[in-house]
């Protein structure tokens, strides 16, 4: 049978191809924030009427029916799942943390998790949020292992993706880890923006991987964590535990606890985290850090501040703003640089908190003299060297020069050990200056090879030894092994002056 086009055939073809083309578009807008290899493999839009039970379970209470009271934290919260603290609307999910007298307790909230509908290894997990801000709330997008095969918490691993406490002025990445508590440790960075984050959605990722997590807020990423850098006490064979198992999402609001406080009388309730979408892909590829050239640096030698590692912002550096404001040189990283009146490129504009890694080869162990290149127009500047995660100088203070070009030399020593390392520079106050190099050499006196400032009969048999095997030497040895100061350990030259020396105490 052949029907005619009615105006009201016409008009339902039209809602057709609409409602056609906006699904084509909700499909694309899904997919396109995941780069290539990476696949879309869960999400929940919301763009429902209620909760979809088919991904999420709703936990209730104090915490107490899971063996948990007060969740762990001393939170003030009774999570429900009445539509008053949880419900889906408009295409957004809302968790609403309320001040109210129910079941004995003056907060309400609600708390979901995915456990056992949708549990993840590895990939991009990710949540558009707007969230709360006022004084006791404490909003959290975060994951918990779902078997716990290593033992209670935190010996199985807790990767916290967003969580913020109090006023929305910063917003934390956290990894929990290590033994049973309370042998339990974490480690984590912020992302502050100087702006409020409760005043629109952002944003939040973590990308997971074997050997690495790392953090974003709109894209930017804040910290990295390697697996060389966690633990778990129940697995000490396993490198990459406990982050090597799968894990379930959690939403939820708390209220009161042991990180944010408890609110006060300048608290206002109800308050609110609205969820626009959570998403998953999986095969990502992670940016890993490397030398910029493809080479470590040499130490002994003068490490230039420019030329600092690939891997981009909270990989290689940590920078406070995202461009390069000097626009000079690397154009395309986050680290300021400028050219400098001394020839090179120079590092300036320092925020608080930044830090820049260079991948070092150290060819001995020893002690170094430290020489870095300054200026400033302003006193109080500061900052310290660190080697693999630990501090190898004092906090180095940077005087005013009486300008930005104005260079002067400012000096330290460092024990370094030999091989391949990680070197950071980290500013260490909130006063701006310019770096321009800094430079290892290393330290001794001539002939005195055990450095107990003597030459005598103890320095024989490490000399003897630096020069048969100069390769099996530290740095000291063979600064002290090169009598002659002619830049090589040579027998010809170098073992003549050392008799001379052993001869008379003392070196000419």
């Amino acid at each position: 049978m052949v029907e005619f086009l009615t105006p009201d055939l016409i008009k339902g073809m039209f809602l057709m191809l609409i409602r056609a083309v906006i699904a084509m578009a909700v499909v694309f807008a899904v997919g396109s924030t995941a780069s290539a290899g990476e696949q879309l493999v869960w999400s929940d839009e919301f763009d429902g009427t209620t909760l979809n039970e088919n991904n999420w379970s709703y936990m209730f209470g104090d915490g107490t029916q899971y063996g948990n009271p007060g969740w762990g934290n001393n939170e003030l919260q009774y999570y429900t799942s009445r539509p008053e603290n949880i419900y889906v609307a408009d295409g957004e999910l809302h968790i609403v943390a309320r001040q109210e007298s129910f079941s004995g307790f003056n907060y309400t909230s609600a708390r979901i998790r995915t456990l056992n509908k949708a549990d993840f290894l590895y990939g991009r997990i990710e949540a558009r949020l707007k969230i709360p801000s006022t004084r006791g709330i404490w909003p959290a997008f975060w994951m918990l292992p779902t078997n716990s095969p290593l033992g209670g918490w935190a010996s199985s691993g807790e990767i916290d993706i967003m969580e913020s406490v109090n006023f929305a002025d910063t917003i934390y990445g956290t990894i929990h880890y290590g033994g049973p508590w309370p042998q339990n440790v974490h480690a984590g960075g912020t992302r502050t923006a100087g702006i409020d984050y409760s005043q629109d959605f952002h944003v939040y990722t973590v990308e997971w991987s074997p050997s690495i997590i790392r953090w974003y807020v709109d894209g930017i990423a804040f910290y990295t964590r390697g697996s060389a850098n966690w633990y778990s006490t129940a697995a000490p064979d396993d490198d990459n535990a406990p982050f090597d198992h799968p894990f379930h999402i959690l939403l939820n609001v708390a209220v009161g606890g042991n990180f944010p406080g408890n609110p006060d009388g300048s608290s206002t309730f109800p308050q609110e985290m609205v969820v626009d979408w959570v998403r998953v892909y999986q095969g990502i590829e992670m940016q890993t850090q490397s030398p910029y050239d493809g080479t470590p640096q040499a130490i002994p030698g003068v490490v230039e501040m420019e030329d600092f590692d690939v891997g981009g912002q909270a990989i290689a550096y940590n920078d406070c703003t995202p461009e390069n404001q000097g626009n000079a040189y690397r154009t395309g990283e986050g680290v300021d640089l400028e050219a400098c009146s001394e020839g090179g490129f120079n590092v300036g504009w320092m925020c608080a908190g930044e830090w820049i890694e260079y991948t070092v080869d150290i060819a001995n162990a020893g002690t170094y003299a430290v020489s870095a290149r300054v200026a400033s127009e302003q006193s109080n500047g500061a900052f310290r060297l660190e080697v693999d995660g630990v501090a190898v100088t004092q906090d180095l203070l940077v005087p005013n020069t009486g300008g930005w070009q104005n260079w002067t030399t400012i000096d330290d020593s460092a024990v370094l050990q030999a091989g391949v390392h990680v070197l950071r520079f980290a500013n260490a106050a909130s006063s701006e200056f310019n770096i321009n190099w800094i430079e290892f050499t290393p330290t001794c006196t001539p002939g005195d090879l055990n450095s107990d400032g003597l030459i005598d009969g103890v320095d024989i048999a490490p000399f003897v030894g630096t020069v048969i095997n100069p390769q099996n030497a530290g740095a000291t040895e063979l600064c002290a092994a090169d009598v002659d100061l002619d830049g090589q350990i040579d027998v010809a030259d170098d073992v003549p002056a050392f008799v001379s020396c052993l001869l008379s105490s003392a070196c000419p």
